[in-house]
Order: structure tokens, then C-alpha cells, then sequence
């Protein structure tokens, strides 16, 4: 069980300051805000409007960056700010928008009238979310046949603070971490078994409807068709082994594990959680310690982990060399055509990344 409070460096950051400065700003949010009980100053930050957040952010601006505002260019300024600088930004943000004993924040969109503070275990607001996905895939998808529900298909973001350090956290489960860990050994062994890039399309770039069209074609030295045939099954195996993992994990006893990561110098924490049943156990207002009781040593996947890895890695090097064979490239399977237009801003995200 990696729990170390910091694995790696951190940004020299002034605790102090930062809580200072939040607090500053939750006063500029609502004048009255320490004069109300913790009850009604939780509901305050889970519920803030967009006029009290704008006036948080733009106090931040200033007090930690010395950036001053107003309240309409706030989102622009904070949209374009270098990443180097939003590890306090956020940090002092979660201590005006977290809930519960960890001031933890889900980076994630809710219904209107929704917060965290609607779902009192993991579990309620996972399965509201999967009913809500299900729902959005019956009507996008006529024919779509609907699957169980399983923990944490999706992972999410959220941010939290462990031993009153910020850190950024990913919440999943342990089969959709394992098809994760699949995914990325088996991507890997395709660009082996057919090398490939993406060129720009001749309208890539192209101005129209305000924003830019995305045109990029796949260059596989002939092998496009292939590449698509085998991405196609791949796809698919990752689509059966998640649900065959997840009925597996499903038969565990409830577990947590957590894994840490080093990127860009940011704190990140994996929480991985083994079935449905482990979240009904962990509340958002009591995260932590929730979990604590439920910690599990994540080296003891490693075993169960690699076998996948293994599996699925043959499964694909015995799909190419059928695909290699039997392919027929005159046989076409007619795709609907779609055009993708970019806003500006994504398409400069795209261009320095």
C-alpha cells in the first residue's frame, strides 16, 4: 500500500499563505460566510454560483499571482494560465469549493441543482452516473442493448487534501484499472506490429463555423485497412475482458488500493477500488478514513496484473498474424464520414501538446 505523504518533490508552496488567501476570498464570495455554522459554509462551497466563484477566483488571481481582474476576464485569464502555475491556484481553490473532512472535489459535470453533497457514499453518486450513461446511450445508440452495473467504468478526477497536502486523485476500479494497464501494453505492441502516424489532412487547420476542422489521416505504409481490422477486435476484447474482470473483481471482498504517480511534479494518487460494494462503504465526507479500514497492498495485484498483460499481448500478436493473412483489402466496410471542428482554444491546446 503505497500511503507516503510525499513520494516525490513537491512545488515549494506556502501552506499558510495559501490557506490565508482562500479564506480571504470565500469572504469576498459572501461577506457573511464565517459567521455561518460549518454545516451552511459546506453547502456554500459545494453550491457556489457562478458570480461567487468568479469573485473567489479573481481573489486568487491576485493574492497568489498578483494578477488583477475583473470578474468577467477571470475565466479567460485562469483558462490560459501555464500549468506551472495552477498547483496553488487549485490547491487554495479546494479549500473554497471542497466538502468533508479531506475538502475533497469531484472534477466532475452534475445535473443542475446537483452537488457532491447530494450522494452521501461513492456508490450512490457512481451508480446516478451510470444511470444517467446508460440512459444517454439508449438515445444516442437506438439499438443499444444496455450493460450491468459494474463500479467506476470510467475513471474520474478530483482533488482532495491527505495530511493537509493537496493532491490530485483518480478514482476507478480495479477492473477498469487492469483493462487501463491492458490498454496501454497492447497499444503499445500495435504501433510494433504496424507502424503508423497521423499526417495532416489537406483541410487541416481550415477555418469555418467559428472554430478550425481537424483533419488528420492515418499513414500506415498501405496497412490502414489492417491497422483498422485490428484495432477494431482490440476494441472489443477490451469491451469483454472489462465486463469478465468486473464480474470477477465483483466476488472480492472490498478493497482499496492506491497507487501514486509523478507527473509534472503534481501529487497524484490513484484510489482503486475493488467492487460496487467497497464504495457503498465510503462516504465523500469522511473519504480517508473510509477508506483506511479498507486498504489493501496494491503489490499484490502485480501477479493477477501481469498474466492479464500477457494474455492479452498474445490474443493480439495471434489477431494481427490472422488479420496478415486472411485480410482482404478490397473489401471495404462503408463508414459515415464526419467532420470535426475545433474551437481556437482547443486547437492551440492541440498544437503545444
Amino acid at each position: 500500500m503505497d500511503t507516503t505523504d510525499t513520494p516525490y518533490p513537491l512545488i515549494s508552496i506556502d501552506k499558510a499563505k495559501i490557506i490565508a488567501i482562500a479564506q480571504r476570498a470565500l469572504i469576498a464570495a459572501d461577506s457573511l460566510y464565517f459567521s455561518w455554522p460549518a454545516e451552511q459554509q459546506e453547502y456554500f462551497r459545494a453550491t457556489m454560483n457562478d458570480d461567487a466563484r468568479n469573485r473567489v477566483q479573481r481573489t486568487l488571481l491576485d493574492g497568489l499571482l498578483g494578477i488583477q481582474c475583473s470578474l468577467d476576464q477571470v475565466d479567460a485569464i485562469w483558462r490560459d494560465l501555464p500549468l506551472t502555475q495552477l498547483n496553488p491556484l487549485n490547491w487554495a481553490s479546494l479549500i473554497t469549493t471542497g466538502i468533508g473532512e479531506d475538502f475533497i472535489y469531484l472534477n466532475e459535470s452534475m445535473a443542475d441543482g446537483k452537488s457532491l453533497l447530494d450522494f452521501s457514499t461513492l456508490y450512490d453518486y457512481n451508480y446516478d452516473d451510470y444511470l444517467f450513461q446508460e440512459d444517454a446511450n439508449r438515445r444516442e445508440f437506438p439499438h443499444y442493448e444496455g450493460i450491468n452495473y459494474y463500479a467506476w467504468r470510467h475513471p474520474s478526477w478530483a482533488r482532495l487534501l491527505i495530511n493537509d497536502q493537496f493532491y490530485y486523485a483518480t478514482l476507478t476500479s480495479l477492473a477498469t484499472h487492469f483493462v487501463d494497464e491492458i490498454e496501454s501494453a497492447g497499444n503499445d505492441l500495435i504501433d510494433q506490429l504496424i507502424p503508423h502516424e497521423y499526417i495532416d489532412g489537406a483541410d487541416n487547420g481550415k477555418a469555418e463555423k467559428g472554430g478550425f476542422l481537424w483533419d488528420m489521416k492515418l499513414d500506415a505504409n498501405g496497412q490502414e485497412g489492417q491497422l483498422d481490422e485490428l484495432r477494431k477486435r482490440w476494441h472489443g476484447y477490451q469491451q469483454q475482458r472489462w465486463l469478465e474482470l468486473s464480474e470477477t473483481f465483483n466476488q472480492s471482498p472490498p478493497a482499496v488500493y492506491t497507487q501514486d504517480k509523478n507527473w509534472d511534479n503534481d501529487p497524484h494518487r490513484f484510489f482503486i477500488f475493488s467492487n460496487a460494494e467497497t464504495l457503498k462503504q465510503i462516504r465523500w465526507r469522511h473519504f480517508l478514513s473510509d477508506c483506511q479500514p479498507l486498504m489493501s497492498e496494491y503489490t499484490t495485484l502485480n501477479e493477477h496484473l501481469q498474466q492479464e498483460i500477457a494474455h492479452a499481448t498474445s490474443w493480439l500478436t495471434e489477431n494481427h498474424q490472422d488479420i496478415m493473412q486472411n485480410f482482404d483489402p478490397t473489401v471495404v466496410k462503408l463508414q459515415k464520414k464526419r467532420k470535426i471542428i475545433l474551437s481556437p482554444q482547443a486547437l492551440d491546446d492541440l498544437n503545444k501538446s
